[in-house]
């Protein structure tokens, strides 16, 4: 009650103040998305290539919706999409909780130099990382290749990023190696902040390094584990950059990926309407998947 009372003397006190400091940005918010969302939705019922007069596009209901769904690359951008998901959140999670675990519980030197060096891909622009895994790739000339040639594995040799079977296979392992980094500082700070208390009375107890690692450490940065979870199913959903420099959506259309497919159809192809409407199924699944997820965690 008498939070309320000190509450309503604030806002008397100062008036329309406060709303005037948040009304210039809540102005920009307003034209900068709440406006593009509701001309995307608009947009995706019609049938403009990008270069008509808007008193000439012509509305077509639901037919983008239709040509998107049953076409074969959005089926294949799907599954992309939902392998990509599975791979982001199990694997380079995976690997920077127990490199996170390592350099924190061991008496490693420079543990400060040995993060710089696994963040480094997170400071390095995509472009660069995409020429250096061109090269890893290359069929000719590619490292990857000369090492399983110079091992007697010849037969494994193939054109990775050329070959259906292992195209997609092979961005995943990029993308790999440039999330585990992010992870693995992250979950060192999440571990540092543990009560170093709890590490003592198990030692006490005569808890090794795995039992500490399972009872503990991973129940006490559960918090962490969830947002860096969310984080990787909403960027497996929205990955672009790395399938543009890579492979533009081959050998055929085995490397889709949604937003690919909607940048090949609106600016590629400039049918805007079938970009805006891939755009608007991409807002729903990343919205539900995300909201599946938050509830499974919160009723574990």
């Amino acid at each position: 009650m008498l939070r309320t009372k000190i509450h309503n003397r604030s806002v008397n006190r100062f008036g329309a103040t406060p709303y005037l400091f948040v009304l210039p940005g809540m102005i920009l918010f307003f034209l900068i998305a709440v406006i593009p969302i509701f001309q995307t939705l608009g947009l995706s019922f019609t049938d403009w290539n990008g270069v008509t007069a808007f008193d000439k596009i012509n509305f077509v209901g639901a037919d983008n919706y239709k040509t998107v769904i049953t076409g074969l690359e959005f089926r294949m951008a799907i599954k992309n999409n939902l392998l990509w998901a599975v791979v982001s959140i199990t694997v380079p999670i995976a690997i920077g909780l127990i490199q996170a675990a390592v350099i924190i519980n061991s008496n490693v030197k420079f543990k400060n130099l040995f993060q710089l060096l696994l963040f480094l891909p997170q400071i390095l622009s995509s472009m660069v990382m995409s020429i250096m895994w061109l090269a890893i790739y290359d069929p000719a000339s590619g490292i990857l290749n000369a090492v399983l040639d110079a091992v007697g594995l010849d037969s494994l040799i193939r054109p990775w990023l050329g070959d259906k079977n292992t195209a997609i296979y092979a961005l995943f392992v990029m993308s790999v190696w440039t999330a585990y980094g992010f992870n693995t500082v992250i979950y060192c700070t999440a571990i540092r902040s543990v009560d170093q208390t709890m590490y003592e009375a198990a030692t006490v107890d005569g808890a090794n390094f795995l039992q500490t690692f399972f009872w503990i450490t991973i129940p006490s940065i559960s918090k962490t584990t969830t947002t860096l979870l969310l984080l990787s199913l909403i960027g497996a959903f929205k990955v672009f950059d790395l399938v543009y420099q890579m492979t533009r959506g081959g050998p055929g259309y085995y490397t889709y990926v949604i937003s690919y497919y909607l940048y090949q159809s609106a600016f590629t192809s400039n049918k805007i309407g079938v970009g805006c409407g891939i755009a608007v199924l991409l807002t729903i699944i990343v919205f539900i998947v995300s909201r599946v997820f938050l509830r499974l965690r919160r009723e574990e």
